[in-house]
């Protein structure tokens, strides 16, 4: 049984056997479906319930069906992470992505190898990842959070680095020692106050606004 277990969505087919082939070639990595459709997509991940997806979010020149997916997979599979392999970077699609569930943000090309098969691991174990460019993009696209930022509680930033380093609610009321709805609390109003409603958008708007 594979460790790491795949589901990769893009309608080229060159693409799909190159990043089969890449991944493969580590050991305990397996891509155990392809699709090529929306709908697909979530028939693959019902039945095979991957660790890891891989999308091109245009799969029917329909980015806002193919955020929409994202979405619905965070919500129906929260086991599975997602990964955007994008061939042009969008401010707007990538800021979106990160705030319907999306940890994985990769152009295609700009990704070497090693980095992908590095991202898929990072991302599987809660991490959040992001290729050349990307970064910039989102401190462009979240630049105007600098000064709300300016109003986090030095309490709401603890939590907020510990979110980033990919620990849980529980772990974090233990490092900090304080209860967990004291966590939920901290966050929420991190989320108000940054106008984020993710974890990995919260991390990612604190980081364009200097705080990690």
């Amino acid at each position: 049984m594979a460790k790491t277990r795949v589901v990769v969505a893009d309608r080229n087919v060159i693409t799909r056997v190159g990043i089969r082939s890449i991944l493969e070639r580590n050991p305990g990595v397996a891509v155990v479906a392809e699709s090529t459709t929306y709908d697909g997509v979530l028939d693959a991940v019902d039945e095979h319930g991957p660790d890891v997806l891989i999308i091109d979010l245009d799969l029917g020149d329909d980015t806002t069906r193919g955020l929409r997916i994202c979405e619905e997979i965070t919500e129906r599979f929260p086991h599975t992470r997602i990964m955007v392999l994008c061939q042009t970077l969008n401010e707007l699609v990538v800021v979106e992505a990160l705030r319907r569930g999306v940890t994985g943000y990769l152009a295609k090309d700009e990704i070497k190898a090693d980095e992908l098969s590095k991202g898929v691991r990072a991302v599987q174990d809660g991490e959040t990842v992001l290729g050349k460019g990307v970064g910039s993009i989102i401190a462009r696209g979240l630049g105007s959070t600098r000064e709300t930022a300016k109003h986090l509680s030095s309490r709401e930033i603890d939590v907020i680095r510990l979110v980033a380093k990919g620990l849980s609610t529980k772990q974090i009321a233990k490092e900090l020692f304080v209860s967990e709805s004291t966590v939920k609390f901290h966050l929420q109003n991190a989320s108000r106050k940054l106008d984020a409603h993710r974890r990995a958008e919260i991390v990612h708007r604190a980081t364009a606004a200097g705080l990690l």
